[in-house]
């Protein structure tokens, strides 16, 4: 055994105990004092190790004998006697294990690391799995949920230890949707709603998961849209394409859409449109960059007609789905809490009554579920509008969910878990940049689910709380999550191209999921039914081949 500093390495024949990347070993010091105060137990010290790689195990009598082997078989033609043929020793069959420090035991308590090291005369063994789980794994009865399993003990997380930032990553083919549709599932059963922006129609068949498509039964209403919501599209869009075109929109639109609902008609984009004379006066070029920006918008079919609008509303008020098969965001927000009241009837009604408060923990388990944007197929512009609107919107809902918190009028506010499979595909870094440092004052999760972490911005890992990383062998996107700085270079460099079949690296902040302790756990079959111990979630998409049907006619 070398151990310098936090990294080391172990000689070991794996015909007698073979270890695998990510084990955990514990080095404990011969030879320890006993305490009279303790019963006359041994005071434990030591060091917890983990193998980051395995190799052949490097001598210098190997190496002498690997040359050998070559000079001797460099003149097998000539030489009668091969010496080489010797029989194998058993220490060619060696190897190595590299390891890394990760805590100390100091008088029998797990502690950080702080630089303890020990001598040669230790006593090397596998630690025991609960051992090791009760001291890295946030745990908290009754809100944990199940991942999967470390040396068949459960890796049971407390649900919480996903606050705030979250990345779920590795190659193509992974698992990284397998867990991730457990997550949502999970915390879904804890009362944690979820919305989840789907590109390539994973997660349409979870449990108590409503399927948005938007311009097709998703539709914005104006009526409802925040004015600084409305600019930011105008802006992302460079709608007008004209600077005195945006500033006389700025400046006169608000008040325009104002006065149309205070009449009681609903403002839409063919009003808007018919506005150009009223905000850009008699300036023709000004009017033709507004006509036609409004019009692209038009195009797009993501926002409500004043008719859609009307038949939305009537069909609230008649508790029916309205004849146009077409909703606004706010009832699919609705949806998400099911049966539970909208916020603003809960603080009608608590003013005037004083009733007991809404939203407890049992109506949430009840009546939560899961919002799934299917944006797959969309233009890269119409996704962009759609997630800018719709996060939007979750800013305004977690805003008046924390306000009725503050004045008793609910007692458990939603905070939902947002999930964006492939970000980079239709938010810009910028856009990612402004809304993570944000997250944390508005109470929601964000979760990035990607096979590209290099797309993703620097952002994303330096305020990242928790990774879980599959398999993963491209360079520049293993150089990419290092930057994560939850474990050292090497841990992700050993374990990205190593992890076993169904197998997931689990690293964390201090006050993650695995307090920082880079955990290798088998993933559970979600899709295995109940009495097999899954939760009969649907299977990933399979790919479709027309080759592999030809070859099923060859084999039969």
């Amino acid at each position: 055994m070398e151990l310098s500093g936090s990294e080391g390495s172990i000689i070991f024949y794996p015909k007698v105990r073979d270890f695998d990347v990510g084990d955990v070993l514990y080095l404990r010091e011969r030879g320890q004092t006993i305490s009279q105060a303790e019963d006359s137990k041994a005071i434990e010290n030591g060091v917890i190790v983990q193998i980051i790689s395995k190799g052949i195990a490097n001598y210098p009598q190997a190496d002498s004998k690997a040359l050998f082997r070559l000079l001797t078989s460099a003149h097998s033609t000539t030489v009668t006697y091969r010496s080489y043929n010797e029989p194998k020793e058993i220490i060619d069959e060696f190897l190595i294990g590299e390891f890394v420090v990760r805590a100390s035991v100091q008088r029998g308590e797990w502690r950080e690391p702080e630089g303890k090291v020990v001598t040669r005369n230790v006593d090397i063994f596998p630690i025991s799995p609960e051992f090791l789980t009760q001291n890295i794994i946030a745990h908290q009865e009754g809100i944990n949920i199940l991942l999967g399993e470390y040396k068949e003990r459960p890796v049971e997380v407390y649900a919480g230890g996903f606050e705030k930032v979250n990345l779920i990553t590795g190659m193509k083919g992974g698992g990284k949707s397998h867990i991730t549709k457990g997550i949502i599932h999970l915390q879904r059963k804890l009362g944690m709603p979820s919305i989840v922006f789907d590109i390539n129609g994973e997660y349409n068949g979870l449990p108590k998961s409503h399927l948005i498509r938007p311009t097709e039964n998703l539709r914005f209403r104006l009526d409802q849209l925040p004015i600084p919501s409305l600019f930011s599209i105008f802006d992302q869009l460079s709608l007008f394409n004209s600077q005195p075109t945006d500033n006389a929109v700025k400046a006169k639109l608000p008040e325009l859409i104002e006065q149309r609902i205070q009449v009681g008609n609903k403002p839409d984009l063919q009003f808007l449109r018919d506005q150009a004379r009223e905000i850009c006066g008699n300036q023709d070029m000004m009017r033709g960059a507004y006509e036609r920006g409004i019009s692209n918008l038009i195009s797009y079919n993501i926002f409500c007609t004043e008719a859609e609008a009307r038949e939305e509303e009537k069909a609230i008020k008649e508790k029916r789905e309205p004849r146009t098969g077409i909703v606004s965001l706010r009832t699919v927000l609705h949806r998400m809490s099911r049966s539970i009241q909208t916020l603003e009837d809960t603080e009608s009604s608590t003013e005037k009554t004083k009733q007991v408060k809404s939203q407890t923990l049992e109506d949430l388990k009840k009546n939560i579920g899961i919002l799934v944007f299917d944006m797959g197929g969309l233009s890269s512009i119409i996704q962009k509008v759609i997630v800018t609107l719709v996060i939007d919107q979750l800013k305004e809902i977690c805003r008046k969910q924390y306000l009725a918190l503050q004045k008793d009028r609910i007692e458990i506010p939603i905070y939902p878990s947002v999930f964006f499979e492939e970000a980079h595909m239709y938010m810009d870094e910028g856009y990612i940049d402004e809304l993570i440092p944000l997250i944390r004052h508005l109470g929601m999760n964000l979760f990035f689910v990607t096979n590209t972490p290099s797309a993703l911005p620097d952002s994303v890992f330096r305020l990242v709380d928790n990774v879980i990383m599959t398999r993963m062998v491209n360079k520049k996107d293993i150089d990419k999550v290092i930057g994560c700085g939850l474990t050292d270079k090497r841990t992700i460099e050993g374990f990205a191209k190593d992890l076993p079949r169904y197998h997931n690296l689990f690293l964390s902040a201090n006050n993650g999921a695995t307090k920082n302790f880079p955990l290798v756990f088998k993933v559970r079959d979600f899709t295995a039914s109940q009495t097999e111990g899954g939760e009969d979630l649907p299977k990933s998409g399979v790919t479709r081949s027309m080759w592999e049907i030809i070859k099923e006619k060859y084999t039969e």
